[in-house]
């Protein structure tokens, strides 16, 4: 006999306990049944969707991102016709940042200054000019299009050989050289935001770049500062990365008298959901509940 789960979320990073319980929690609520996948049952659930006994009419993923022994469940349930959320194709894509830099820009999205460069093994004598540095900046940013995550591999350069030896880390790898964005101040904060695309939903924070502290932007505050435009920055992100569930970085800035909101960090693919009582540098319960509750009730109306 069949057993079919409204929702199946797949995880295994401790940290994700919380916002996997909440999301739990909201299902409950709306009479949505849920099946928890982890690395102790993960062959039997596997076996379960290819032998056909288990079905799940939506997926979450939180898990392959980092074990691929989670992979090969995730693509079985994509093949069955699983509505999955933040499917894997799309997830892969997103996380290259070259990629999405010259998609987003090709879609009028700001961003940063950039030089592209290629990976050091296939052209290891390429380098900028001076004339090119000059152009950027200094300091200036020095971040892999790929192989980078929470702040991982992302460095503040000066010189033409700070490139050249970052390059060497992960020689794999393009990277991207990006002039430093430094953001106004609003009432004597930061005007750097990560905001959250949940299923159509666009919730949006105060974030500090340097010591990673996130406070809730109040309703108020879109309107004083006219922060609004965020969500339309947000939509377009959106239209160009095609996942789900993702959070960006975004800078206000003024150029040439003129405000304007520029996307530093393109796609975050698997956002860091920890709740803010349990770590300082964590999302405003808030935040991850009103997500949590926005899973649950797509899921819902799955049913």
């Amino acid at each position: 006999m069949k057993t079919i789960y409204h929702l199946g979320i797949a995880w295994e990073w401790e940290y994700d306990f919380d916002f996997v319980n909440l999301i739990e929690r909201k299902c409950k609520e709306k009479e949505v049944t849920v099946c928890l996948i982890s690395s102790e049952n993960l062959r039997d659930i596997y076996n379960g969707v290819k032998n056909g006994d288990i079905k799940f009419l939506t997926y979450f993923d939180r898990a392959s991102d980092t074990n691929e022994n989670f992979l090969e469940l995730n693509l079985s349930v994509e093949r069955s016709g699983t509505r999955v959320i933040n499917r894997y194709e799309n997830m892969i894509r997103a996380l290259d940042k070259a990629k999405m830099h010259l998609e987003l820009l090709n879609a009028g999205v700001n961003l940063p200054f950039t030089f592209i460069l290629p990976p050091l093994d296939d052209e290891p004598t390429f380098k900028l000019s001076e004339k090119e540095i000059e152009k950027i900046g200094i300091p200036f940013v020095i971040k892999p299009s790929t192989e980078t995550g929470g702040g991982f591999g992302v460095k503040i350069g000066y010189s033409i050989q700070d490139i050249i030896e970052t390059r060497k880390e992960v020689p794999y790898d393009s990277y991207l050289v990006q002039e430093l964005i430094k953001p106004i101040c609003l009432d004597g904060r930061k005007a750097w935001f990560r905001a959250f695309y949940v299923l159509g939903e666009i919730l949006i924070c105060w974030w500090d770049n340097e010591n990673k502290i996130y406070e809730i932007v109040k309703p108020s505050e879109i309107i004083k500062w006219e922060l609004d435009e965020i969500k339309y920055v947000m939509l377009k992100i959106q239209g160009v990365c095609n996942l789900d569930f993702f959070s960006s970085e975004i800078a206000l800035v003024i150029e040439d008298g003129v405000k304007k909101f520029i996307v530093v960090d393109y796609v975050n693919e698997v956002p860091d959901m920890r709740l803010k009582s349990k770590a300082i540098d964590g999302v405003p319960d808030e935040i991850v509940e009103r997500i949590s509750d926005k899973i649950a009730e797509f899921a819902a109306n799955l049913k």
